[in-house]
């Protein structure tokens, strides 16, 4: 019988954005290594394990669907080496957006279609009607 994948829980958008922030600072000051080594020293005294687990995982997926271009039209490209601008709708809908456990934690993925959805929701409008 195949087992039945678990949600991963909605995290603050707070939480994403410092966790998101502590890899990009681990990354500048120490190179390429494990993203959940920062997640845990920028987010422990403030969260509980299983959100911190839920942050990188949100994150994972989130670059995964960047890495895969489908976070246009609110990315912008600003390196070789992959790095993008991403507006701040995409971090929004990453902490609330239905995401599942899957076999490996690389194949943890957003539905594309939902969510985009969420984003476009959390998009600010840009005009006027």
């Amino acid at each position: 019988m195949p087992k039945k994948h678990k949600p991963i829980p909605v995290v603050p958008f707070d939480g994403l954005i410092k966790g998101h922030e502590s890899v990009n600072e681990d990354r500048d000051r120490l190179g390429p290594g494990d993203p959940t080594v920062a997640l845990i020293r920028a987010l422990h005294k403030e969260q509980k394990p299983e959100v911190i687990l839920a942050i990188d995982y949100r994150l994972r997926a989130l670059a995964k669907l960047i890495s895969e271009g489908k976070g246009k039209p609110w990315t912008f490209a600003m390196t070789e080496e992959g790095g993008h601008m991403v507006n701040e709708a995409l971090f929004r809908a990453a902490a609330r957006a239905p995401l599942f456990t899957a076999k490996t934690v690389g194949e943890v993925a957003f539905n594309p279609d939902e969510f985009m959805k969420i984003a476009l929701e959390e998009s600010e409008t840009d005009g006027q009607a």
